[in-house]
């Protein structure tokens, strides 16, 4: 195999993958496609079959049993997959020897040929595409600034690499480090395994290609400067922000990134990463199309597949609370069993104290921001700290305010359910 092509996703989405699977081979018929599933086929998913090129990363990519349960249940869906991403590249590349090989995610189409891709990998060993490549004063983008320094400068969503020694250092550098540092998280600076690729232009600067192909990752963080031309049926991307001051170039792939995907089917457009997102004319032409395969595939026999890891054993949900606190506890050596285990440890801890609560999963997809009564609160609690301000007075009152960050941070609620926590003091930054 010359070119390999793959993605990862978990069970629900293996139709969407599918989709990009088809619209690779359109325009690139001699790459061989692989979906990496990040979750767990059961009998009551009725699956009779599944592709041969469909594969289980459990039962591929050699981690050991121990390892898979922690990183599954410390870590939620997103940061689940992504963490497995360099595993996944060293097991395609070690199987079957190929000389490039190209990552995509699973919300992808592909428009047009790749060759530009795979040209570029003669004379450079690592591709990525930045979010943005125009610069202004004032930026007018629809996903602020500060989004754009916590993700990172470059989007995952798509990585090449050719197989080479180059490559395999760096996988095994980022492999390490998603082990146990691929959460999405302000307080530590971790965005996935994405935040990890800033390092890469110093770490590889003559090896590194940072495309500026428009073409390439198109997406809603950059309609902004990005606008389509449709030429009897091609698409071809210019930047919308320069007036035809830069070539055209032919649109490779779009990253429906954040779209809702079953709206889609019944041609409602809605996208939930980015508020106030402003979709232009020419992009809703793509978006069409990409709704137009969406309707014709397989997306709908997958899609209301339940994640394996969001469950215990018993069928208890997991909020994202207890994966904050298992982590804790694993990574100070408390506790080495199967998390989901219902008759384990910390499953009885949290049962013990009061934790297992069905409303603590419904809060997970809750937001401050659109908490019910929140105005009312917040007057509730800056009367509050003002009364504390005049009790404490200044000095001890911001003292208070940092000390209340930390334990902003779930994990360092450990206490909650592992009373050796109350005798020493180990808090977390």
């Amino acid at each position: 195999m010359k070119n390999i092509a793959f993605t990862i996703c978990a069970k629900n989405y293996i139709g969407l993958a599918q989709v990009l699977e088809k619209s690779i081979h359109k325009h690139n018929p001699d790459i061989d496609f692989f979906i990496l599933v990040a979750d767990e086929i059961t009998p009551e998913d009725k699956l009779t079959s599944l592709a041969s090129n469909v594969l289980i990363a459990k039962d591929v990519i050699g981690f050991s049993a121990d390892k898979w349960n922690d990183m599954s249940f410390k870590y939620d869906l997103t940061e689940f997959c992504t963490s497995i991403k360099p595993a996944c590249f060293k097991f395609l590349i070690n199987s079957y020897r190929p000389e490039n090989c190209i990552y995509f995610d699973p919300d992808i189409l592909v428009f047009d040929k790749l060759d530009s891709i795979f040209n570029s990998l003669n004379k450079y060993s690592i591709i990525v595409t930045p979010h943005i490549t125009t610069i202004q004063e004032e930026y007018t983008g629809s996903l602020q600034e500060n989004g754009l320094l916590f993700t990172g400068m470059f989007n995952l969503g798509f990585l090449a690499c050719k197989c080479n020694e180059v490559t395999n250092r760096m996988l095994n550098w980022w492999d390490e480090r998603l082990k146990d540092r691929c959460f999405i998280n302000r307080m530590e600076n971790y965005f996935t395994d994405q935040k990890w690729m800033d390092f890469l232009p110093s770490f590889f600067p003559k090896e590194l290609l940072i495309s500026h192909d428009l073409g390439l990752n198109f997406a809603p963080w950059n309609f902004y400067e990005r606008e389509v031309i449709d030429q009897e049926g091609k698409f071809y991307v210019v930047n919308r922000l320069q007036n035809g001051v830069e070539e055209e170039t032919r649109l490779k792939f779009v990253h429906f990134s954040g779209f809702n995907y079953k709206g889609l089917l019944s041609n409602e457009v809605s996208q939930g990463n980015i508020p106030g997102l402003a979709i232009y004319p020419d992009v809703v032409k793509v978006i069409d199309e990409y709704g137009m395969w969406l309707k014709s595939s397989s997306f709908t026999d997958f899609s209301n597949l339940s994640y394996t890891y969001n469950t215990f054993s018993n069928g208890t949900p997991i909020s994202k609370t207890y994966r904050k606190l298992y982590r804790r506890l694993s990574e100070d050596g408390v506790l080495t069993e199967n998390p989901f285990n219902q008759n384990g440890v910390f499953y009885q801890s949290l049962q013990k104290g009061k934790l297992l609560s069905k409303s603590l999963v419904h809060s997970d997809r809750q937001g401050v921001s659109n908490l019910e009564g929140v105005d009312r609160k917040l007057i509730k609690v800056n009367k509050l700290f003002s009364f504390a301000y005049k009790v404490l007075g200044a000095e001890r009152f911001f003292m208070l305010v940092r000390l209340l960050r930390i334990y902003s941070k779930i994990e360092n609620h450990v206490y909650l359910i592992d009373p050796s926590y109350l005798k020493e003091a180990k808090i977390r930054d």
